[in-house]
Order: C-alpha cells, then sequence, then structure tokens
C-alpha cells in the first residue's frame, strides 16, 4: 500500500498538513538548511537567467559612450573602497553596522562595473579602440575588487558568527 505524501512528514490528513504549512509559512516547516539551500539556489537561478537574458538582448556595436567611461572609472574606486572596508571589519568596534554597508558598496561597485562592460557587449574586439579596452580593463579590475570584497566579508561573517544565525542577533 502507498502511502500518501503528507504522512511522510507527520500529518494525519492532507487538510491537517496544509492548515500547519499556511498558519506557519512554508518556509517556517522548513529546516534551516533546507531553507538555507533553497534560498541559495533559487538566488543563483534568477541571476543566471537574468545574465542570460540581457546579453542577448539585440544591439549595434558602440563606439562611444558618454557613461561607460565615468562607469568603469567609478567601479574601480568603488571596488576599492570596499576592499579596504572589507580588510577592516576586523578592527572596529561594532562590525555589525559596517556589514550591511560593506554589501551595499560592492554590489554597487560590481553594478557600476557590469553596466560598463555591458555597453560594449556587441562590439567585437577588434573592433574597439584604446579608450574602450582601457574602460573594459578598468571594469575588469573594478569586479576583481569587488569579488576580493566578497571573499572578505565571507571570511569575516565564517570567522565571527555561528552558522545560521543573523547578523546583528
Amino acid at each position: 500500500m502507498e502511502v500518501p505524501f503528507w504522512m511522510w512528514f507527520g500529518y494525519d490528513s492532507l487538510q491537517e498538513s496544509a492548515i500547519y504549512a499556511s498558519s506557519q509559512g512554508i518556509f517556517n516547516t522548513m529546516s534551516e538548511s533546507v531553507r538555507l539551500t533553497i534560498q541559495v539556489i533559487v538566488s543563483l537561478a534568477i541571476i543566471y537567467a537574468g545574465f542570460w537574458w540581457m546579453w542577448r538582448i539585440p544591439g549595434k556595436p558602440v563606439m562611444d559612450s558618454a557613461a561607460a567611461p565615468l562607469l568603469a572609472f567609478a567601479s574601480v574606486w568603488t571596488g576599492l573602497a570596499s576592499v579596504v572596508m572589507g580588510a577592516t571589519l576586523w578592527w572596529v568596534e561594532k562590525p555589525d553596522l559596517w556589514v550591511p554597508i560593506h554589501v551595499l558598496i560592492w554590489a554597487f561597485s560590481m553594478s557600476l562595473a557590469g553596466l560598463a562592460l555591458w555597453t560594449y557587449r556587441h562590439t567585437p574586439p577588434e573592433q574597439r579602440n584604446e579608450s574602450i579596452q582601457l574602460q573594459c580593463l578598468q571594469a575588469r579590475i573594478g569586479l576583481i575588487f569587488s569579488l576580493l570584497a566578497v571573499v572578505l566579508w565571507y571570511a569575516f561573517i565564517l570567522t565571527h558568527k555561528a552558522p545560521l544565525t543573523p547578523i546583528g542577533g
């Protein structure tokens, strides 16, 4: 005899399981590790879908942009600022106040670098002049700084917080 799926979770009826799930919320009925795993997988899927869609938008090669030089320049400096802030998290008195600001700065730097690179996505490398190549290099350096800041942030969180506890708690 086949056992109904709701009995796998200890409920006597489907109605009882639906009432419990609706009163507690679907995420509250799961363990912390399952919830975290689902959130990470869904987040990565959304990011991948966004990049997949963005890079397939049709367009013409861009040989000059007014915004891209400023975006690339700002991505390097905000990336560097986030690396410095990430390195100083170990020495500040109340790091819980600085962690969200650090996250916002590296996310902003990544966004600036992504926009600078996205501007020239349809321009073939052989058609790019020296200034476009240098802007793309600046944007890549900004991305590298931002990724280094992410590594510093994760290192700080993993060395100072118990697993699955909220920041600031």
